[in-house]
Protein backbone atom coordinates (compact mmCIF):
# COMPACT_ATOMS: atom_id res chain seq x y z
CA UNK A 1 0.00 0.00 0.00
CA UNK A 2 1.27 3.34 -0.94
CA UNK A 3 -0.40 6.65 0.04
CA UNK A 4 -0.12 9.19 -3.03
CA UNK A 5 0.23 12.16 -0.33
CA UNK A 6 -0.35 12.75 3.28
CA UNK A 7 -3.35 11.69 4.02
CA UNK A 8 -4.69 10.08 1.45
CA UNK A 9 -5.93 7.17 3.39
CA UNK A 10 -3.38 4.69 3.03
CA UNK A 11 -4.40 3.05 5.97
CA UNK A 12 -7.99 2.72 6.23
CA UNK A 13 -7.72 1.11 2.44
CA UNK A 14 -5.14 -1.23 3.62
CA UNK A 15 -7.63 -2.03 6.53
CA UNK A 16 -10.79 -2.49 3.68
CA UNK A 17 -8.83 -4.56 1.70
CA UNK A 18 -7.72 -6.43 4.22
CA UNK A 19 -11.40 -7.09 6.31
CA UNK A 20 -13.09 -7.57 2.07
CA UNK A 21 -10.79 -10.17 1.29
CA UNK A 22 -10.87 -12.21 4.43
CA UNK A 23 -14.18 -11.82 5.05
CA UNK A 24 -15.21 -13.20 1.27
CA UNK A 25 -12.73 -15.53 0.74
CA UNK A 26 -11.77 -18.63 1.88
CA UNK A 27 -7.92 -18.23 2.41
CA UNK A 28 -6.20 -16.39 5.37
CA UNK A 29 -5.30 -13.36 5.05
CA UNK A 30 -2.68 -10.83 7.28
CA UNK A 31 -1.95 -6.96 6.84
CA UNK A 32 1.51 -6.05 8.41
CA UNK A 33 1.56 -2.53 10.37
CA UNK A 34 4.67 -1.24 9.37
CA UNK A 35 3.67 2.78 10.29
CA UNK A 36 3.62 3.15 14.25
CA UNK A 37 1.88 5.55 15.60
CA UNK A 38 -1.83 6.38 17.03
CA UNK A 39 -3.59 6.22 13.62
CA UNK A 40 -2.25 2.60 12.25
CA UNK A 41 -3.55 -0.79 11.89
CA UNK A 42 -2.26 -2.20 15.49
CA UNK A 43 -5.15 0.65 16.76
CA UNK A 44 -7.87 -0.09 14.38
CA UNK A 45 -8.07 -3.59 15.12
CA UNK A 46 -7.35 -3.68 18.87
CA UNK A 47 -4.00 -5.26 20.01
CA UNK A 48 -5.08 -9.31 21.52
CA UNK A 49 -1.24 -10.22 22.13
CA UNK A 50 1.64 -8.15 23.34
CA UNK A 51 3.83 -9.20 20.59
CA UNK A 52 4.98 -6.92 17.66
CA UNK A 53 6.69 -7.23 14.55
CA UNK A 54 10.30 -6.87 15.21
CA UNK A 55 9.37 -9.87 18.44
CA UNK A 56 8.48 -12.05 15.19
CA UNK A 57 10.99 -11.37 13.47
CA UNK A 58 13.52 -11.64 16.52
CA UNK A 59 11.53 -14.88 16.99
CA UNK A 60 11.23 -16.41 13.30
CA UNK A 61 13.03 -19.49 13.75
CA UNK A 62 10.60 -20.67 16.61
CA UNK A 63 7.23 -20.14 13.99
CA UNK A 64 6.91 -23.83 12.35
CA UNK A 65 3.30 -23.71 12.71
CA UNK A 66 0.14 -21.83 12.19
CA UNK A 67 -0.18 -22.09 16.10
CA UNK A 68 2.47 -20.53 16.75
CA UNK A 69 2.01 -17.63 14.03
CA UNK A 70 -1.38 -16.81 15.61
CA UNK A 71 0.74 -16.25 18.84
CA UNK A 72 1.79 -12.82 16.87
CA UNK A 73 -1.44 -11.65 15.37
CA UNK A 74 -4.46 -10.03 15.96
CA UNK A 75 -8.06 -11.09 14.39
CA UNK A 76 -10.86 -8.99 13.59
CA UNK A 77 -14.65 -10.29 13.31
CA UNK A 78 -13.99 -10.32 9.18
CA UNK A 79 -11.15 -12.81 10.18
CA UNK A 80 -8.49 -10.25 8.92
CA UNK A 81 -5.03 -10.82 10.72
CA UNK A 82 -2.91 -7.94 11.74
CA UNK A 83 0.81 -8.12 13.13
CA UNK A 84 1.08 -5.07 15.28
CA UNK A 85 3.65 -2.46 16.01
CA UNK A 86 1.85 0.07 18.04
CA UNK A 87 4.81 1.99 19.34
CA UNK A 88 7.63 0.01 18.67
CA UNK A 89 10.39 2.30 17.15
CA UNK A 90 12.74 -0.17 16.41
CA UNK A 91 10.29 -0.91 13.32
CA UNK A 92 11.81 1.99 11.38
CA UNK A 93 15.12 0.65 11.38
CA UNK A 94 13.81 -2.74 9.52
CA UNK A 95 16.24 -3.28 6.27
CA UNK A 96 15.77 -4.82 3.01
CA UNK A 97 16.42 -8.36 4.38
CA UNK A 98 14.04 -7.81 7.27
CA UNK A 99 11.47 -7.18 4.64
CA UNK A 100 12.17 -10.68 2.67
CA UNK A 101 12.37 -12.44 5.70
CA UNK A 102 9.58 -10.81 6.61
CA UNK A 103 6.71 -11.64 3.68
CA UNK A 104 8.47 -15.49 3.23
CA UNK A 105 7.72 -15.90 6.88
CA UNK A 106 4.24 -15.21 6.31
CA UNK A 107 4.08 -16.35 2.69
CA UNK A 108 3.67 -19.92 4.56
CA UNK A 109 0.84 -19.10 6.37
CA UNK A 110 -0.99 -17.00 4.84
CA UNK A 111 -2.45 -16.48 0.96
CA UNK A 112 -2.42 -13.25 0.78
CA UNK A 113 0.38 -10.01 2.83
CA UNK A 114 -0.53 -6.77 3.06
CA UNK A 115 2.03 -3.81 3.79
CA UNK A 116 0.76 -0.78 4.84
CA UNK A 117 4.16 1.03 5.35
CA UNK A 118 5.28 4.42 7.20
CA UNK A 119 6.85 6.90 3.94
CA UNK A 120 10.41 5.80 5.50
CA UNK A 121 9.53 2.16 4.91
CA UNK A 122 8.19 2.46 1.20
CA UNK A 123 11.43 2.17 -0.57
CA UNK A 124 12.06 -1.17 1.71
CA UNK A 125 8.93 -2.71 0.83
CA UNK A 126 8.76 -2.38 -2.98
CA UNK A 127 11.40 -5.02 -3.58
CA UNK A 128 9.36 -7.76 -2.45
CA UNK A 129 6.15 -6.72 -3.34
CA UNK A 130 3.97 -8.48 -6.07
CA UNK A 131 1.20 -6.00 -6.39
CA UNK A 132 1.05 -2.31 -5.47
CA UNK A 133 -1.92 -0.37 -4.60
CA UNK A 134 -1.68 3.53 -4.82
CA UNK A 135 -4.54 5.15 -2.97
CA UNK A 136 -4.93 9.28 -3.52
CA UNK A 137 -7.61 11.63 -2.08
CA UNK A 138 -10.41 13.38 -3.61
CA UNK A 139 -9.27 16.41 -4.04
CA UNK A 140 -7.20 19.61 -5.41
CA UNK A 141 -3.51 17.57 -4.59
CA UNK A 142 -5.00 14.17 -6.30
CA UNK A 143 -3.64 15.40 -9.77
CA UNK A 144 -0.37 16.62 -8.52
CA UNK A 145 0.29 13.56 -5.91
CA UNK A 146 -0.77 10.80 -8.42
CA UNK A 147 1.95 12.01 -11.29
CA UNK A 148 4.70 12.46 -8.69
CA UNK A 149 3.82 8.88 -7.36
CA UNK A 150 3.82 7.38 -10.95
CA UNK A 151 6.98 9.92 -12.10
CA UNK A 152 8.98 8.53 -8.65
CA UNK A 153 8.47 4.61 -9.29
CA UNK A 154 9.40 5.07 -12.96
CA UNK A 155 12.85 7.08 -11.61
CA UNK A 156 13.13 4.46 -8.99
CA UNK A 157 12.81 1.02 -11.39
CA UNK A 158 9.35 0.21 -10.33
CA UNK A 159 8.06 0.80 -13.98
CA UNK A 160 6.29 -2.29 -13.95
CA UNK A 161 5.22 -2.40 -10.83
CA UNK A 162 3.45 0.94 -11.68
CA UNK A 163 1.88 -1.14 -14.66
CA UNK A 164 -0.09 -3.39 -12.96
CA UNK A 165 -0.97 -1.31 -9.77
CA UNK A 166 -4.17 -0.72 -8.97
CA UNK A 167 -5.07 3.17 -7.95
CA UNK A 168 -7.58 4.43 -5.85
CA UNK A 169 -9.62 7.18 -5.13
CA UNK A 170 -10.93 8.05 -1.58
CA UNK A 171 -13.50 9.89 -0.68
CA UNK A 172 -15.27 10.55 -3.87
CA UNK A 173 -18.22 12.84 -3.48
CA UNK A 174 -20.26 15.29 -6.35
CA UNK A 175 -18.26 18.41 -5.14
CA UNK A 176 -14.83 16.38 -5.55
CA UNK A 177 -15.80 14.67 -9.21
CA UNK A 178 -13.44 17.35 -10.74
CA UNK A 179 -10.56 17.06 -8.84
CA UNK A 180 -11.16 13.13 -9.33
CA UNK A 181 -11.30 13.04 -13.15
CA UNK A 182 -8.01 15.63 -13.42
CA UNK A 183 -5.82 13.10 -11.35
CA UNK A 184 -7.87 9.92 -13.57
CA UNK A 185 -6.44 11.47 -16.41
CA UNK A 186 -2.71 11.20 -15.09
CA UNK A 187 -3.30 8.16 -14.24
CA UNK A 188 -5.55 6.57 -17.33
CA UNK A 189 -3.22 3.53 -19.42
CA UNK A 190 -0.63 4.44 -17.10
CA UNK A 191 -2.11 1.57 -14.29
CA UNK A 192 -4.19 -1.66 -13.95
CA UNK A 193 -6.96 -0.33 -12.88
CA UNK A 194 -8.62 2.95 -11.35
CA UNK A 195 -11.40 2.56 -8.05
CA UNK A 196 -13.21 4.98 -6.78
CA UNK A 197 -13.97 4.79 -3.03
CA UNK A 198 -16.99 7.04 -2.08
CA UNK A 199 -17.09 9.52 0.99
CA UNK A 200 -18.57 7.56 4.11
CA UNK A 201 -18.70 9.00 7.36
CA UNK A 202 -17.56 6.64 8.89
CA UNK A 203 -14.57 6.26 6.99
CA UNK A 204 -13.81 9.70 7.00
CA UNK A 205 -14.20 10.34 10.77
CA UNK A 206 -11.66 9.79 13.55
CA UNK A 207 -13.11 6.25 14.48
CA UNK A 208 -10.37 4.05 16.27
CA UNK A 209 -11.72 1.12 14.62
CA UNK A 210 -13.81 0.75 11.73
CA UNK A 211 -17.61 -1.17 11.62
CA UNK A 212 -17.75 -3.12 8.32
CA UNK A 213 -21.27 -3.54 9.46
CA UNK A 214 -21.51 0.42 9.35
CA UNK A 215 -20.55 1.47 6.21
CA UNK A 216 -23.24 2.13 3.43
CA UNK A 217 -23.82 -0.31 0.44
CA UNK A 218 -21.94 1.83 -1.71
CA UNK A 219 -18.84 1.71 0.35
CA UNK A 220 -19.29 -1.92 0.84
CA UNK A 221 -19.55 -2.22 -3.21
CA UNK A 222 -17.01 -0.34 -4.04
CA UNK A 223 -14.33 -2.11 -1.83
CA UNK A 224 -15.44 -5.72 -2.83
CA UNK A 225 -14.61 -4.19 -6.76
CA UNK A 226 -11.56 -3.28 -5.28
CA UNK A 227 -11.12 -6.70 -3.58
CA UNK A 228 -11.83 -8.15 -7.07
CA UNK A 229 -9.49 -6.01 -8.89
CA UNK A 230 -6.86 -6.81 -6.82
CA UNK A 231 -7.53 -10.06 -6.71
CA UNK A 232 -7.37 -10.63 -10.24
CA UNK A 233 -4.07 -8.64 -10.41
CA UNK A 234 -2.28 -10.75 -8.34
CA UNK A 235 -3.64 -13.82 -10.08
CA UNK A 236 -1.75 -12.48 -13.25
CA UNK A 237 1.19 -11.33 -11.10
Amino acid sequence: MLGCTGGAGQTVTSLMIGHTLAAHRDEPVVAVDVNPGPNGLSRRVGAQTPETLTALLANADEVDDYARMRGYTSRASTGLEVVQTLDDPYVQTLDDRDYAHLTNLLGRFYSVTLLDPAATGVARALPVADGLVLVAPANADAERAVSMTFEWLDGNGYGALRAASVLVVNGVSKRSLEDVDAAERVARGRCRAIVRIPWDDHLGSSYTRIDVGALRPSTKRAHGALGGVLVNTLTRA
